[in-house]
């Protein structure tokens, strides 16, 4: 019973794709086909003239949307560096931030259960004993600084946002900010 099926099913498969191929040459699926002429081969043509551009066309490509924000690169009390008014694609995020303003110049380790970045150093300036790189936004209500909430990685930035990243001693038992403010 099975192959009866399977063979009715085939042969209605094939059936159909001849009808569609045949169809599409414009002749009735129920029509006898007879063999067609065959063609004598034609004079060979010869080569026209190369055509030239006339003219390049720019790509009409649509610009995209940039925010400004401003980094600080809090090494100490003497070792400040700002970058303010930062031009970045919308959609950036913080450590992206910090890769572009300093050139490259931080070193890191990604951690993909975190789905981010644990700065070790920025601008030659490494980890060291109980000294780590923390990374702040400012709080313009408030006028002071706070952690970030999340990882760089994961802080989408918006129009107007003031980071540091700060060079901290984690080991003492108040809590150190930055000590420049925007």
């Amino acid at each position: 019973m099975k192959v009866r099926w399977l063979s009715t099913y085939i042969l209605s498969a094939i059936v159909l794709a001849s009808a569609i191929v045949v169809g599409c040459q414009g002749v009735s699926p129920t029509a006898t086909l007879a063999p067609t002429a065959t063609l004598a081969p034609t004079a060979t043509l010869a080569p026209t003239a190369t055509l030239q551009p006339t003219a390049t066309l720019a790509p009409t490509a649509t610009p995209l949307p940039t925010i400004q924000v401003s980094l600080l690169v809090h090494i100490s009390e003497d070792d400040v560096h700002w970058f303010r008014d930062f031009e970045v694609l919308k959609g950036t995020n913080a450590y992206e931030l910090t890769e572009q303003a300093t050139d490259g110049d931080l070193e890191s380790t990604y951690y993909a259960s975190f789905f981010s970045h644990f700065v070790e150093s920025i601008m030659g300036v490494a980890n060291e004993g109980n000294n780590y790189w923390l990374i702040y936004q400012w709080n313009d209500s408030g006028e002071q600084w706070e952690p970030l909430p999340v990882g760089a990685d994961l802080f989408s930035l918006k129009e107007g946002h003031v980071l540091a990243w700060s060079y901290t001693d984690t080991g003492l038992e108040t809590r150190q900010l930055p000590s420049v403010t925007p």
